[in-house]
């Protein structure tokens, strides 16, 4: 073997090709490029959108008492959402390098992407999960 076989880091910073699904589940036949997990931006990336879930989490802690109080976590599940959403569209945009799309890729071009579809930033977040656990089970 050959020291640059070792080198999973460049592997991860290629990535891999992750299929787009349609609203309805179905293969749209277009796929995103994102990076695997173990790639410095990868980590970056997720050290980041930890961070800033855990910040959501400590903003919110005044509700969630209120909520289990209540017992009714409506409103706390709804403003964590939100927040939510958005920190997973963050963390879309870092991971993913290209597409299958006619158009150029571009960051921008991406993040409106996500703002178009809604349901994307969770594939993405659930492929980047799965490669990872894939990884861990190793």
């Amino acid at each position: 073997m050959k020291l640059k076989d070792f080198y999973f880091a460049d592997k991860h910073e290629a990535g891999s090709r992750m299929p787009i699904l349609l609203p309805n589940g179905e293969d749209s036949g277009e796929w995103l490029q994102v990076r695997g997990p173990d790639c410095d931006a990868s980590i970056e990336a997720g050290r980041a959108y930890t961070a800033a879930v855990r910040a959501v989490d400590a903003s919110l802690e005044e509700l969630e008492a209120a909520c289990k109080a209540k017992d009714n976590y409506a409103e706390w599940n709804e403003k964590r959402n939100i927040q939510v959403e958005s920190l997973n569209r963050e963390l879309a945009v870092e991971l993913v390098t290209g597409w299958s799309f006619d158009e150029e890729f571009s960051r921008e071009g991406f993040a409106e992407l996500l703002r178009q579809y809604r349901g994307l930033a969770p594939q993405v977040a659930t492929f980047h999960t799965k490669i990872r656990d894939e990884l861990n089970a190793k």
